[in-house]
């Protein structure tokens, strides 16, 4: 299990379109993925549940990666937190 802490850089927080992207990016790895953002446990496999969150602008968030390729995904996923999901 690996654990990181994230920020969110895009100004609106984690709204649609960046919603998609990390959903989509998730669906590639065979690891269990979790984000824990405000004390609540997300299961980011759907823009739905990212949505449902309300994940705001600069807000941190805690990567939980599990399984067999925990190290690609969270090298991914921090990747993709830190380039703002290619949009603002």
């Amino acid at each position: 299990m690996i654990k990181e802490i994230v920020r969110v850089t895009n100004k609106t927080g984690l709204h649609a379109r960046p919603a998609s992207v990390l959903a989509k990016a998730v669906k590639q790895f065979h690891c269990v993925i979790t984000l824990n953002y405000k004390g609540k446990a997300i299961k980011p496999y759907s823009a739905m549940a990212l949505l449902t969150a309300g994940i705001k602008a600069n807000s941190q968030i805690e990567l939980i990666c599990d399984g067999v390729d925990e190290k690609q995904a969270i090298a991914e996923l921090k990747r993709l937190f830190a380039i703002g999901f290619g949009h603002d």
